[in-house]
């Protein structure tokens, strides 16, 4: 498994996560960390198509 991939995988599960969590901070937390998640791993992917 690729780096980038697992990284989506996290990203997918903070988003499960927030889904069912009840705290609106750790919610926006959750959500935030799959966002970060997202992003490296938008730029590992970016990274290797691009060289």
């Amino acid at each position: 498994m690729d780096y980038d991939d697992y990284l989506r995988e996290q990203a997918s599960r903070y988003r499960r996560l927030a889904e069912g969590a009840q705290d609106s901070p750790v919610k926006a937390e959750l959500f935030e960390l799959a966002e970060i998640c997202e992003e490296i791993a938008n730029n590992i992917e970016d990274r290797m198509t691009a060289g």
